[in-house]
C-alpha cells in the first residue's frame, strides 16, 4: 500500500470508531496532506516527531466532519485533469487533493493559480 493510502485510511478507520486523535507516519506528502485538511477545518495538528505526526480529528454533535475520504488516482491507474475541469471532479462539495508542479495543493489553490495535476484524492 502506499504512503497516501496509508494516511486516508488511517484518517477513515480512526474517524469511524470516533476516536479523538489518529497517528500517521511523518513524511512530506502526509505533512502537505494534513497541511491541507488544517486549512480547510477537517483536523488539527496536535504534535509532530521525527517519526510520526499526531493528527486531532473533529467532530461536529457527535459526528465526525470527514464523511468520506478516498484515493482516486492510484499507482496503476493515474487520473490528470486541467484547471478548468478541477470542479467537475468533487462538484464543491468537499476538498480534492491535486499534486501539481508547485507541490500538493487543494482544488481551490489550484484553481486559482490556474494549474492543473494528478488528482490525488477527495475529502468531504
Amino acid at each position: 500500500m502506499d504512503s497516501i493510502s496509508n494516511f486516508f485510511t488511517h484518517i477513515r478507520n480512526a474517524s469511524l470508531v470516533r476516536r479523538d486523535t489518529v497517528s500517521v507516519p511523518n513524511n512530506q506528502t502526509n505533512r502537505s496532506l494534513a497541511k491541507i485538511l488544517v486549512r480547510h477545518g477537517f483536523i488539527g495538528i496536535q504534535q509532530v516527531s521525527a517519526s510520526c505526526l499526531v493528527l486531532t480529528l473533529k467532530y461536529k454533535s457527535n459526528q465526525p466532519l470527514i464523511t468520506q475520504i478516498q484515493r482516486l488516482s492510484r499507482p496503476g491507474c493515474r487520473l490528470y485533469v486541467r484547471h478548468h475541469n478541477i470542479f467537475k471532479i468533487c462538484g464543491n462539495l468537499g476538498v480534492a487533493f491535486l499534486s501539481t508542479s508547485q507541490g500538493i495543493l487543494s482544488d481551490r489553490e489550484a484553481y486559482s493559480r490556474k494549474i492543473g495535476g494528478e488528482i490525488i484524492g477527495f475529502v468531504s
